[in-house]
């Protein structure tokens, strides 16, 4: 049993569950450098240009092939991110689910709102009847696919690796600090794609950034993922950086990582 991170779109929710297949190849760290030293926080700007598909509200095919294109821009960017970390990036698997009842291997799930889910390096993407209507005006879809993505590139690069082997050592209130710190450096790396690939998103545009970034105050603090006014700093400056090279949670200052 591996501990894993289970990410909503604007909610967070900490789990425990199988990650199936993990077998990291290249020169991925390990340790304390993992997590304070990563070589990922060192790559720079990303550049993320995405081909964005139209999408018709309530149709849940054009949903599909909407996810089928960021999914493929995001492999592009964090892929490109990886390797200039020095690292190898393999793709996840990308399910998209559209129901009152989703079935994983960690668990079953009754989504309210989109709902994205890292679990055994896949990517489950949970779709609601209302996203699939509101998406082009409330881009919940992209975010939430965003955040799923960010747990993965933290598979990749050893940082979810490391907290697994950390966790086993460490008082209640310590894992709690350190699963509260990866959570928070996810939002950040789903900013830095969702800031990098904006101005190609245009059905996001003409409403700017504050509607996906200020979601996340709207639910308070969840135990495990910080206080909602974290959770929003962390994304807006992932955002305006486009880059990974701020989102060091794990030598910021307390104040901003609780």
């Amino acid at each position: 049993m591996v501990k894993i991170n289970v990410e909503f779109a604007g909610m967070h929710t900490p789990l425990v569950g199988l990650m199936a297949g993990v077998l990291m190849s290249g020169p991925v760290p390990t340790g304390a450098d993992a997590l304070i030293k990563n070589p990922l926080y060192k790559t720079g700007k990303m550049t993320a240009a995405c081909e964005e598909l139209p999408l018709t509200g309530g149709d849940f095919d054009t949903v599909r092939l909407y996810v089928g294109s960021v999914t493929k821009c995001l492999d592009r960017a964090w892929g490109a991110q990886v390797k200039k970390a020095g690292m190898s990036y393999r793709k996840p698997k990308v399910v998209l689910e559209h129901g009152e009842r989703v079935r994983t291997p960690c668990g079953v799930y009754y989504p309210e709102r989109p709902f994205s889910l890292y679990c055994g390096r896949t990517i489950y993407l949970m779709v609601t009847d209302t996203a699939l209507r509101n998406e082009p005006d409330h881009p919940r879809i992209l975010e939430s696919l965003a955040i799923g993505y960010g747990y993965h590139v933290q598979n990749e690069v050893g940082i979810l690796g490391q907290q697994a082997r950390a966790s086993k050592s460490l008082s209640k209130s310590e894992d709690l600090a350190l699963v509260t710190k990866v959570s928070l450096q996810n939002i950040y790396l789903a900013g830095v794609f969702l800031g990098s690939a904006w101005d190609s998103l245009g059905h996001t545009k003409a409403l700017g950034p504050d509607l996906i970034i200020e979601w996340q105050a709207v639910y308070g603090y969840q135990k495990g993922y910080g206080q909602a006014k974290n959770r929003v700093y962390w994304e807006r400056r992932g955002f305006d950086a486009e880059s990974p090279d701020a989102c060091n949670t794990f030598k910021a200052p307390a104040a901003r990582v609780k």
